[in-house]
């Protein structure tokens, strides 16, 4: 039995410094936009984790996509993001939050001239900051190789890399996207 504020042996308090990345690691870049792991999911005993990412103004953020399993709770802490939510667009200013359960096709990007900034927030048990580190590493890896991160090979490791973690990502659908809504 454990007396109050007194954990059990295997939990630990989880803790990341301001300015810091859970275990002071490196940002990643997942596809041009800079992201920080704030808690792993193996720091909260497999029950949660989130990130902070950043983007410049007009920045796109990723392909339209569905996570079959996951859900995700954005809080803004500067500038608008801009979301697709379905086939509505909401933005959500600072100190804006923003549920996307799972099921429903969206994507993000800041329309606007200033940075923005937002922690997403993903409960439950799927590891999906750890999706986002495999994803920030395949995109490094695809550089390195010097291949076309849009070519049918590519976009298959892409994929195969979606299907691990039961969503679904829409990379055809991103030049359209980007000339409906991408910096003007």
């Amino acid at each position: 039995m454990t007396t109050p504020n007194t954990l059990p042996p295997q939990f630990a308090v989880a803790y990341t410094a301001p300015g810091q990345n859970a275990h002071n690691a490196p940002m990643l870049n997942v596809l041009g936009m800079a992201v920080g792991v704030k808690l792993q999911h193996a720091q909260t005993y497999g029950q949660f984790s989130c990130v902070e990412t950043y983007l410049t103004p007009r920045q796109m953020g990723p392909p339209p996509h569905v996570h079959y399993e996951l859900d995700e709770i954005m809080y803004v802490t500067e500038g608008i993001i801009t979301v697709l939510e379905g086939d509505a667009i909401r933005e959500v200013p600072k100190g804006g939050y923003h549920f996307r359960p799972r099921g429903v096709i969206h994507t993000f990007w800041n329309s606007h001239d200033q940075p923005a900034s937002f922690i997403d927030m993903y409960p439950g048990s799927q590891d999906f900051a750890h999706y986002l580190e495999e994803l920030a590493q395949l995109g490094a890896d695809l550089h390195n190789e010097g291949a076309n991160p849009f070519a049918p090979e590519s976009i298959a490791r892409f994929k195969a890399l979606d299907a691990r973690y039961n969503h679904e990502v829409f990379y055809e659908q991103m030049p359209e996207h980007m000339a409906k809504y991408g910096p003007k």
